[in-house]
C-alpha cells in the first residue's frame, strides 16, 4: 500500500470516529431531554421534595444513579469503535454498585435490625420496576440509532451498554419521585429494574447493531 493511500484511510477512520462521538453526544442530549419531558409531563417529583432534598439519603440516590450514567457513558463512547480498548472504563461500571453497597452497609449499622426488611421492601417497588424501564425507552432509542452508525465488535454488549446508560438516566429522574430513600431499597430494586432494561437492550443490540 502506498503511503498516500494509508494516509487517506487513516483520515477516513478519524472522520468516522469523530462523527460517532458527535452522534453519541447528540444522542445523550436527546436522551436526557426525552426522559425529562416524559418524567415531568407524566410523573413529576414527590410532594415533599422541599424536605427530602435536605436529607442525605435522598441526595445520595442521585450520587449512585448519576455515577452509573457517567460510567456507562465512558463505555458507550468507546464500544462502537473497532479495536478501541475499553480499559479502565469497564472497571468504572463497578463504582455505582460499590457506592450502593457501601451506603447499604452504613445504614445497617445505623438502624435497628428489625427495620431492615421493611426498609428494603419499601412502598414503591412496583413503581420502581415500571417507571425506570418505561423512562428508559426514549433514551435507549436515541443510543441505538447513534450506535447503528458504528461498528461494535460485540453488538449485544453494545446494546447492553446503551441500556445501562439509558437506565441510569431514567433512574436519576425516578429518584426524584421515589419516596423510598433507604439505600437498602435502592440496592435491591433499582438494580432489578436496571437489569430488565439491560437484558432487553442486549437482545435489541444483537439484532440491530450487527454489521
Amino acid at each position: 500500500m502506498k503511503t498516500n493511500d494509508l494516509i487517506v484511510l487513516l483520515a477516513q477512520d478519524t472522520e468516522v470516529r469523530s462523527d460517532l462521538d458527535h452522534m453519541l453526544q447528540q444522542a445523550t442530549i436527546a436522551a436526557v431531554f426525552i426522559a425529562a419531558i416524559s418524567f415531568f409531563g407524566l410523573i413529576g417529583v414527590r410532594p415533599d421534595i422541599d424536605t427530602a432534598i435536605k436529607t442525605g439519603r435522598f441526595l445520595f440516590k442521585f450520587v449512585i444513579t448519576i455515577t452509573l450514567t457517567l460510567s456507562a457513558g465512558g463505555v458507550i463512547f468507546r464500544i462502537g469503535k473497532p479495536g478501541a480498548s475499553l480499559g479502565a472504563s469497564v472497571l468504572m461500571l463497578f463504582a455505582p454498585l460499590a457506592l450502593a453497597v457501601g451506603a447499604a452497609l452504613f445504614e445497617l449499622f445505623l438502624v435497628p435490625s428489625q427495620t431492615w426488611v421493611g426498609r428494603m421492601i419499601g412502598h414503591n417497588s412496583r413503581l420502581c420496576l415500571t417507571i425506570i424501564p418505561l423512562l428508559s425507552c426514549g433514551p435507549l432509542a436515541c443510543f441505538i440509532v447513534a450506535l447503528r452508525h458504528s461498528a461494535p465488535a460485540r453488538p449485544g454488549l453494545a446494546g447492553a451498554t446503551a441500556g445501562l446508560m439509558s437506565a441510569g438516566i431514567a433512574a436519576s429522574f425516578y429518584a426524584a419521585n421515589c419516596n423510598d430513600d433507604s439505600p437498602l431499597f435502592v440496592l435491591l430494586w433499582y438494580p432489578i429494574a436496571i437489569g430488565v432494561v439491560v437484558t432487553a437492550s442486549a437482545f435489541i443490540g444483537r439484532r440491530l447493531l450487527r454489521w
